[in-house]
């Protein structure tokens, strides 16, 4: 063969070669068959969520209102249904997968300036490898059980642990009660739809050595007789027309808000097990009652209008309970981290925002707006839209630690997020760090992969190189040789 068409063989098969390795890198580790919890693609389609804010205050209260877009608005949670004589759970699961029977949910921190940071990093704070989900290795029931009572550990805030990326450094009783009178603690309001809305609520929790409620009962119970092993109400079929719902029609999303689509108190009676059961019968798994307390300080109202979600949340500035509410005032100024969980998801898969500002009577990110009346004129209260954005598994130890972030420098200095950072950006990283290891390795194999492709590049172009080379030399020397000889014949 011709050496130049032999080098542009190799040349055409190195782009080739090229551009092969470009399309298949970019499908990414996403596309795989599982995700790193084993379920099939546990993220969502969509990284990015929209989310509208508005507020409103008068005298005593403070009133939100949020709406957001949702392909699938969910108000199911689980389920007891009747199978082959025996009554089987359905539902409530929290390992990502997307599955009808999780409820929608919205939920926001809130600061008065007592956590140095939040205003900048918000729910990222509350965040570490070690809690629930963020790791396919979970912390042992066991010893999270002995350690604070609690089976998994959720959020936690840095300075209630000595070192913050050990939950085995909890601080001392004394130190936690004087970090907690000193407001060291995140208001955390927490709307579902399923557990707690139809009767009017939403659940009043709060962050401080991990994710507690507050004090009193809250609004969902389990509706279980566990010696018995079967529910302890039914609907009462003189007031719903049903002693069960369809489990068909729940796997069909067929239930709306104007269905008895829950278990409360209003629409209840004691189950009876001598009813002619039948298969596929349905009950839900939580039953709802006023709740009472501090956990029954939020009121909401909702509807759901062509996939979308308008969520009010009413709750007075000084609830009475300083010890897990924070208490707002006319002209203060405070900061709001909101997250919603979208889809039939549970868990860490939602979207979360960085805080944004919220100012009663002030200039903000979210102006809270004077009132009077029984409520708010919506309309004329122009809302803020915030981007959230899907969070992964970055947690605060991660992105604090030099070792494994470049901005932990920033961080220590307490710098914007937005710095460094937009809203899209956070949704790509965090879906890479699903995968981290996974596009270490992929890494690791590119360079071995690539290093031994150019060494057999190189490996074919030299030896080409002085073969063409030496026949052009050759070549060179036969012509001159020629034109010798012909000068001599006309000499």
């Amino acid at each position: 063969m011709n050496l130049p068409v032999r080098l542009v063989g190799v040349i055409a098969g190195a782009l080739i070669v090229t551009a092969l390795s470009l399309v298949f890198a970019s499908q990414g580790v996403r596309n795989g068959p599982t995700g790193p919890f084993g379920t099939v693609q546990p993220e969502p389609d969509e990284l990015l969520l929209d989310l509208e804010v508005q507020a409103a205050y008068d005298d005593d209260e403070i009133v939100f209102q949020f709406g957001w877009d949702s392909d699938a608005p969910s108000l199911y949670h689980d389920y007891l249904v009747y199978e082959g004589g025996e009554w089987v759970q359905y539902g409530g699961d929290s390992d990502g997968s997307q599955f009808p029977l999780n409820e929608d949910r919205i939920t926001f921190l809130l600061d008065d300036g007592s956590i140095d940071g939040f205003e900048h990093y918000g729910g990222f704070m509350t965040i570490y490898s070690f809690t629930r989900y963020m790791s396919p290795e979970d912390v042992e029931e066991e010893e999270s059980e002995a350690a604070i009572g609690q089976e998994d550990l959720r959020k936690m805030l840095p300075d209630t642990m000595q070192d913050p990326s050990d939950w085995r450094t909890l601080r001392g009783e004394d130190e936690l009660a004087d970090l907690r009178q000193a407001g060291y603690f995140l208001d955390l309001w927490h709307w579902r739809s399923h557990r707690s809305n139809p009767i009017g609520w939403s659940d009043d929790q709060f962050v401080f050595d991990r994710r507690r409620s507050d004090d009193g009962e809250g609004a969902a119970s389990t509706n279980f007789d566990d010696e018995l092993e079967q529910p302890e109400w039914m609907f009462d079929p003189d007031l719903t027309g049903q002693h069960a719902m369809s489990w068909d029609r729940i796997q069909s999303l067929d239930y709306t808000m104007d269905d008895p689509y829950f278990l409360s108190e209003r629409n209840s009676v004691p189950f009876d097990p001598d009813h002619d059961w039948q298969e596929g019968d349905a009950i839900p798994r939580r039953f709802l009652s006023e709740p009472e307390g501090s956990r029954a300080a939020i009121f909401s109202q909702a509807t759901i209008d062509n996939g979308r979600w308008t969520v009010e949340l009413r709750r007075a500035l000084d609830t009475g309970y300083p010890e897990d509410d924070k208490i707002l005032e006319e002209f203060g100024r405070y900061d709001l981290a909101p997250a919603v969980h979208a889809g039939a998801t549970g868990g860490r898969w939602h979207y979360v925002g960085m805080p944004v500002t919220l100012g009663l009577g002030r200039d903000a990110d979210v102006e809270a707006v004077r009132f009077s009346g029984d409520g708010p004129d919506w309309s004329a209260i122009e809302p803020t839209t915030v981007e959230l954005f899907y969070p992964g598994v970055i947690g605060w130890d991660y992105i604090s630690n030099r070792e494994s972030h470049a901005g932990a420098g920033a961080i220590e200095t307490n710098d914007s997020f937005y710095d460094a950072h937009t809203e899209d950006k956070m949704a790509f990283y965090a879906l890479e760090s699903e995968f981290r290891e996974d596009i270490i390795s992929q890494w690791l194999l590119t360079t071995v992969v690539w290093t031994l492709f150019i060494l057999a590049i190189t490996g074919a172009f030299v030896p080409l190189a002085v073969r063409y080379g030496r026949q052009r030399t050759g070549s060179g020397t036969i012509v001159r040789e020629d034109a010798l000889r012909a000068e001599e014949r006309d000499a």
